[in-house]
């Protein structure tokens, strides 16, 4: 030990670093907790998020019915000029909404997997404006 009298400068010098350093690594440590749990939080969602983008996703298709049976049912549209149809799979799954037939502007709304095209929903479109036409 230093024995004089400047000895106290000496000491508080020693603690002033040494609490420093003390105060220095303790900040780095909770900053670096943080910054790691925050890491882990975020990371989460990421894994949730993969399971919902491999779900077949709905798509959306409107037109005029061309042909029409029990099992399939053919759409059709001519967008900019240019004349394009789909065939959809019919299933007991399927839900209609208005009465089918050949001729009416419907909405359907459908997956694509292996077997192709297949309707979930049809919503029949104008079917309103016939009604009423038909009342007058």
């Amino acid at each position: 030990m230093i024995k004089c009298e400047i000895s106290f400068i000496f000491w508080v010098v020693v603690y002033g670093i040494s609490s420093g350093m003390l105060k220095l690594v303790t900040g780095f440590s909770t900053t670096f907790f943080v910054i790691g749990l925050l890491a882990c939080t975020a990371a989460a969602p990421l894994v949730g998020d993969e399971t919902a983008t491999t779900k077949a996703t709905d798509t959306y298709f409107a037109g005029t019915v061309t042909e029409l049976t029990s099992e399939t049912m053919v759409v059709g549209r001519t967008v900019r000029g240019k004349a394009e149809s789909r065939t959809f799979q019919l299933t007991p799954q399927t839900k209609t909404e208005g009465k089918l037939a050949v001729k009416v502007r419907v909405t359907v709304r459908y997956i694509t997997d292996d077997d192709g095209d297949t309707a979930t929903l049809i919503v029949v479109r104008g079917a309103a404006k016939l009604a009423k036409a038909k009342k007058k």
